[in-house]
């Protein structure tokens, strides 16, 4: 059997959620029950984001465990990605967070009991990533709305249970309105161009058309979304697509399939850029990158029956 670590972020929503429970016991030995009960032996630790590094670290001079599992949102994956790259590990994602991508995208599902009756019995599979001035990341990378909606994410993050999804909704809905127009240079696999746009955005393999699932994690590319600028009634109708799953049709929205892509944002030598909802400060031009089979993840047994390539487990 397979040695396992999970490290827990004691910040996550869902954790603090449970922590709330009733009951004698902790969050990590609630999780640690449930993992027992699931079939799989796991050795937990709770890790604040400031002490992931350090952490993922002291694995790779101690090397004692073969899996690690981050347990925490999209952004606690991605800020351990390149550590977790480093390590040669199989790696699994325990949903704990608002979006949870990644884990959706996996197959995980989102109850808590049942993401962890899944990655008990997950097997290794090789996914793509991409990589934005050299940095890789597992979902998406953005800037204009994009960077807006980070600053939503933490505005609703003291919230809890359906309060964090509503005060998230609440926040990204203004965020919308308030994304200003931009100039930005577009180079698509040596291919430039210069868009006037609210936001641009790039995802590690595309979304399907109607819907924000990538149907596959290993098509080895990256799609460029550009959002251009309009009127109010534009993007009125821009919220409304993007919410009901019809943005692809939308006029104001134009996508590119990739290997490569250089993003500038005209007269800005600085830009803040979401990825993977996390908000940074990056120096222009950002160099975006496919990365195809660069990471092994623990991903949830496909059911007999289903197509190879399902997202969901």
């Amino acid at each position: 059997m397979a040695r396992c670590l999970v490290l827990l972020n004691p910040r996550a929503g869902a954790l603090k959620d449970l922590e709330r429970a009733p009951g004698p016991q902790t969050a990590a030995e609630r999780i640690a029950e449930a993992f027992a009960a699931a079939g799989k032996q796991v050795d937990i630790r709770m890790v604040p984001p400031r002490d992931l590094d350090a952490a993922l670290d002291a694995i790779a001079r101690d090397d004692s465990h073969d899996e690690v599992i981050v347990g925490g949102g999209d952004g606690s994956v991605s800020r351990s990605l390149g550590r977790l790259l480093a390590l040669r590990k199989t790696f699994g994602v325990l949903p704990l967070g608002t979006v949870n991508l990644l884990a959706r995208d996996l197959g995980v599902p989102q109850p808590l009991e049942a993401a962890i009756a899944a990655l008990a019995h997950a097997e290794p599979r090789r996914i793509d990533l991409a990589s934005v001035n050299g940095r890789p990341f597992h979902s998406i990378s953005g800037l204009g709305f994009f960077a807006q909606m980070a600053r939503a994410r933490e505005a609703a993050r003291g919230n809890h249970g359906l309060g964090r999804y509503l005060g998230f909704a609440i926040a990204a809905f203004r965020a919308f309105f308030r994304s200003g127009r931009s100039r930005y240079e577009l180079v698509i696999d040596g291919q430039a161009r210069r868009v006037d746009a609210t936001a641009v955005l790039v995802t590690n393999n595309a979304f399907a058309d109607r819907s924000w699932r990538r149907p596959r994690l290993d098509g080895g590319e990256i799609e460029v979304v550009v959002a251009h600028a309009g009127g109010m009634r534009e993007r009125l109708r821009l919220a409304i697509d993007v919410m009901t799953g019809g943005w692809r049709d939308n006029p104001l929205i134009e996508a590119f399939r990739a290997h490569e892509a250089v993003v500038t944002k005209l007269r800005r030598r600085r830009v803040w850029v979401a990825t993977d909802g996390e908000l940074s400060r990056e120096t222009c031009p950002l160099r975006y990158e496919a990365l195809p089979a660069a990471a092994i993840v623990m991903r949830p047994i496909v059911p007999l029956g289903a197509p190879a390539d399902a997202p969901a487990a």
